[in-house]
């Protein structure tokens, strides 16, 4: 029915409704769709309907929103890590991930970097436990000047589109940072475990809804050598960047299961400090890396310093109890007062939600 198709994204079967609007819209649609179309045997999971009473950019820019979130939300429990990103692959199937936030760089990379290899998604980036990824090649969003909706266009009606290898798998995820004030020629840099959680954390979507999400990211991440950054000021220079990162010899990826932490019991002394409930953690190089859930989605949380000692000794101890674990760590600070740097300490990961304090009983 031409006014309603199926899509796939991120492996989810979406129904386009787009019966509301006329049939110049309909086939607009379509066409804007055409590198996603689904024409298998499965059935839809969740249907995205266009919104009505807006213009027609308006609507089928809301439309693109509407089937990420559909489809988003129909795979938020299944073990899929759902990178906001871009995702390009070469012929032998070896996918390169881009990812950045909104705005900054992801669509005009994957535009450039498809005319040699095959697009994936230039929004969502769906990676399994096993590293296969699930694509999802939806239009291209692009700005259109003095427009307040992004153009949504297939990529196969601008560059053409080169066809997927059968069976994709992760080679690289990158962190991409596109500046004017970027250097002229690109920058590589590796990222350590705990820097790649801070910046692919909030890319996440339904980061703490799946099972052992920071374990599912590390294991890809370590499988893959490890997080990586490109600071460029023009996306035409970083091609031979990316061949050299396609090229990365994946391991095989080993499960690991979740450690997620209930809320410590309480203790009933007045200014006791308990850890908060976690849904997942790790521990790597000296600081332990939490992920807490929030009325948003999950927020990661890095330790450092005395965070780890002091995280760990958060089971209803006194102050003076934390002051004492901490100097067992890392020794007696030099021309300071533990106890004061310990408080301070207390008070910032309080102030985090990370832990909580029992209030003084009257």
């Amino acid at each position: 029915m031409a006014d309603r198709f199926l899509v796939s994204a991120v492996g989810a079967i979406i129904e386009v409704d787009v019966s509301a609007r006329d049939v110049l819209f309909q086939r607009r649609a379509r066409g804007a769709w055409a590198d996603a179309l689904y024409a298998g045997d499965r059935h839809a999971d969740a249907v995205a309907v266009v919104r009505e009473g807006l213009d027609d950019d308006a609507a089928l820019s809301w439309l693109s929103t509407e089937v990420t979130i559909a489809a988003l939300a129909h795979r938020r429990s299944d073990p899929v890590w759902m990178l906001h990103a871009a995702g390009l692959a070469d012929e032998a199937g070896r996918v390169v991930v881009l990812s950045a936030p909104s705005g900054t760089g992801k669509t005009t990379a994957a535009r450039h970097l498809s005319q040699r290899l095959s697009y994936v998604s230039d929004e969502t980036v769906g990676i399994d436990v096993t590293g296969r990824v699930v694509p999802y090649r939806k239009p291209l969003s692009i700005i259109r000047e003095h427009s307040a909706h992004k153009d949504q266009l297939a990529l196969s009606s601008i560059n053409g589109v080169r066809p997927l290898a059968e069976d994709l798998r992760v080679a690289k995820i990158v962190v991409i940072e596109r500046s004017p004030d970027g250097p002229e020629e690109p920058r590589l840099d590796e990222l350590d475990l705990s820097e790649a959680l801070e910046l692919l954390g909030p890319q996440t979507s339904y980061l703490s809804e799946g099972e052992a999400p920071l374990q599912l990211i590390a294991a890809i991440l370590d499988a893959t050598g490890g997080a990586v950054r490109i600071r460029y000021r023009d996306v035409t220079h970083i091609d031979d960047l990316i061949d050299s990162l396609l090229r990365t010899e994946a391991r095989p990826i080993e499960p690991r299961a979740a450690r997620p932490r209930e809320q410590a019991v309480a203790s009933t002394s007045a200014g006791a400090v308990v850890r908060a409930a976690v849904v997942d953690e790790l521990e790597r190089d000296g600081r332990t890396v939490l992920l807490r859930r929030t009325p948003l989605g999950g927020q990661v949380h890095v330790l450092d310093g005395i965070g780890p000692a002091l995280w760990a000794a958060a089971d209803g101890r006194s102050l003076d109890g934390l002051v004492e674990a901490v100097v067992a760590a890392h020794g007696a600070p030099e021309g300071a007062d533990a106890r004061t740097l310990v408080d301070a300490a207390v008070q910032e990961l309080v102030a985090d939600g990370l832990l909580l304090t029992a209030a003084p009983q009257t």
